[in-house]
């Protein structure tokens, strides 16, 4: 019992930790010394609140208030600066509450919406912002727009409203970095002179075989996603039909667990060696579901064992695949996609890309310039508009994301390194 009490007390402790970013927690009240804190509005008398749940900011300036009980002042807001005389809250005169609450450069994140950025983080030199910077940002919806030489467009999105820019890079893509040593990997060379077509889409010539773009949840699993999509693609397409069929990438996320790291992100190579030794069930068999649950099967088994229907009575095996074949130039691409179906590419991705909407993608210069994560994505086509060439990729955000699921990235110049890293494989048909 002696021993219980402290540990009781030290937890009780720690899930209302306080950490005053301008004031020390220990020397007073969170909202710091009078007059200095309480009036107008400063965003610096911020306090980081860490609770059992995630963490939020609270504030100590007259523009914490609102009506009804939902701002975002610390808790001895009232006692410090009001019963003492020092300020009146300003009650701001809010609209309804909309149904996807959006942030803008000029309103926090309300703390009962557990907000876990601050939207006041734009200078890429701040230390003190690196971890709190908002993924979404008016500013920089703001500098696109208004940038007569980008290609393309930018918008908010109410998934990614209240993230944070480093959650972002790890939740909403998945892939890391690649070993050096498959840059040295051996690369296709087609014997194909024949003209390229000047724009093609799978999705045009296979309409009935192309899966949908899938929405990978706030779980690091494009890795996953892109390679299940992309072999139920290419079952379908090389089987004529026979077998088309939806893979799951649950199946990866799952089972594909040695040196991989489920949700928080997985190795190309190794999810490809995996799906070539191990294969993959249907969708309907073990649905998606954003999360690293345990394998519900024994590696060695196969379709019946594991309780899945298989689309075509002669296959008893996972759905299995071939080495996989890398690629990297622009016209193999084109000739394997055009013959096999979608390939899978490689690319760095930054602030920006999230606010895609529609156009041509090219890196831009806002937003910040430091932090990038890993991404795959789905390679079904390319074109061309007003002399700019671009590849069509099939993204894992859902179809409110970008151009209904899909985004065009400038092509020809290895943009955001796309065309450092291509995979193309043939999959085990059992008919065609």
């Amino acid at each position: 019992m002696a021993y219980i009490l402290p540990i009781l007390l030290l937890v009780s402790q720690m899930t209302v930790l306080i950490v005053a970013q301008y004031s020390d927690p220990s020397s007073g009240p969170y909202c710091g010394k009078k007059n200095i804190c309480c009036k107008g509005r400063e965003d610096r008398c911020a306090h980081e609140v860490i609770y059992e749940g995630g963490d939020t900011m609270c504030y100590c300036d007259q523009f914490c208030y609102r009506p009804h009980g939902r701002g975002d002042c610390c808790e001895d807001y009232h006692t410090v600066c009001v019963l003492n005389g020092t300020t009146t809250p300003v009650p701001t005169t809010e609209p309804p509450t909309p149904t996807t609450p959006t942030v803008t450069e000029t309103t926090r994140a309300p703390a009962f919406l557990n907000a876990t950025c601050s939207t006041s983080c734009y200078n890429d030199q701040d230390d003190k912002c690196s971890n709190h910077r908002c993924l979404i940002q008016d500013e920089i919806i703001k500098q696109v727009n208004n940038d007569r030489y980008l290609k393309w467009r930018a918008s908010d999105y109410s998934q990614f409203s209240y993230k944070k820019l480093k959650d972002g890079l790890v939740y909403k893509l998945g892939t890391f970095k690649l070993n050096p040593a498959l840059f040295r990997m051996g690369a296709e060379r087609y014997d194909n002179d024949e003209p390229y077509l000047p724009q093609f889409d799978a999705r045009l010539r296979w309409p009935h075989l192309i899966s949908p773009v899938v929405d990978q949840g706030w779980c690091g699993s494009d890795w996953a996603v892109s390679l299940a999509t992309i072999v139920s693609d290419r079952y379908g397409i090389q089987s004529n039909g026979a077998e088309k069929v939806r893979l799951s990438p649950q199946t990866l996320l799952s089972c594909n667990v040695q040196r991989q790291q489920g949700c928080k992100g997985g190795h190309l190579d190794i999810a490809w060696r995996f799906a070539q030794v191990f294969g993959l069930v249907d969708e309907e068999c073990f649905p998606y579901q954003a999360d690293q649950n345990s394998c519900p099967f024994r590696l060695e088994d196969d379709l019946l064992s594991d309780g899945c229907e298989p689309v075509v009575p002669e296959r008893r095996e996972r759905y299995k695949i071939g080495p996989p074949i890398r690629l990297d130039r622009e016209r193999d691409v084109m000739y394997d996609i055009f013959n096999s179906g979608p390939i899978q590419a490689y690319m760095e991705v930054y602030q920006d890309f999230f606010h895609y909407k529609t156009g041509i993608y090219r890196h831009s210069k806002y937003g910040n310039q430091i932090m990038k994560g890993y991404h795959t994505v789905r390679l079904v086509g390319w074109g061309e508009e007003d002399n700019q060439k671009f590849w069509i990729a099939a993204n894992s955000w859902g179809t409110e994301w970008g151009e209904k699921g899909y985004f065009r990235i400038a092509r020809g110049v290895n943009e955001c390194k796309i065309e450092s890293f291509f995979i193309s494989v043939l999959c085990y048909v059992t008919e065609s």
